[in-house]
This record gives C-alpha cells, structure tokens and sequence, in this order.
C-alpha cells in the first residue's frame, strides 16, 4: 500500500497524537523523497518542543504555505498534523489545487505514546471531535 501512496504527489496525514503520523511521514520522506512537513516542527526552540496554543494557527498557515511552495517546484509532501475536523485539511487541499497536484489522505490508527506527550484528556477530547471521512468524497482515502 505505502507504494500506491507514494504515487501522489501529497499525502495528507491525519490521525490522534501518538497514532504514527510523524513515523509514517519520516518513512516516506527517507524512502520515497517526500518533503515532510509538520505543524509540532514549528513549536521547537532550542531544540525543546514548547507547545504555545496562541501560535497553533500560524504554524498550520506556515505549513501550508510550505507545502505550496514544494508542490509549485514540483517536490512531492506529506503532511503530517492531526486534522481531526475535516475542515482543517481544507487549506493543504486548497494548495493541491492550486498547484495541480494529486493528493490522498491517510488516515492513521496506531496507539502509541506520542513524541510530545500529550495527556490522555486532552486526546480523549480529540478522539470526541473526530470528524469521520465521508465516503462519498472523490478524494482517495487510506488507512494505516
């Protein structure tokens, strides 16, 4: 499967924290030559995640503006943030499309511990949000 995924030129990753997002992102960055890109990068300083939720918007606009500008010159990405409403992959859509670019989104299950610790409240409340994938929507799904 992670071939026929590897074949779009986004991947769209979505899924609760410590689900492998960032691990299946990393796999197709390191195999496959994706440009990984994640809202969490943008919350380190000095090497130490720092979460600030005053800043959760502009590290997702950074995230999307990056992953325009990768699909404009060509590079394929992967994105890699929880996405637990569906409108919140709007925008990296938004960019496929300007681009011209083919996207699909995988939807990751994987119960592990997270890099960054997120309390299991605060996941709960997450998992309660979660929007499910129409099944209608043209767009191809994938589950890992």
């Amino acid at each position: 499967m992670i071939q026929t995924i590897a074949t779009y030129d986004c991947v769209i990753l979505r899924g609760l924290p410590g689900s492998g997002k960032s691990t299946f992102a990393k796999r197709l960055a390191d195999e496959f030559g994706f440009v990984q890109l994640e809202a969490d990068d943008h919350f380190f300083v000095k090497g130490e995640y720092r979460f600030d939720p005053a800043r959760v918007a502009d590290a997702h606009a950074l995230v999307v503006r990056d992953a325009l500008k990768h699909l404009q010159v060509g590079q394929r990405v992967v994105v890699a943030n929880t996405h637990v409403r569906l409108w919140e992959m709007a925008a990296i859509v938004g960019a496929c499309a300007i681009a011209m670019k083919r996207y699909c989104v995988v939807e990751c299950g994987g119960r592990w511990v997270g890099r960054h610790d997120v309390p299991a409240e605060v996941r709960d409340q997450m998992q309660a949000r979660w929007e499910l994938w129409p099944e209608a929507h043209p767009a191809p799904r994938f589950s890992i």
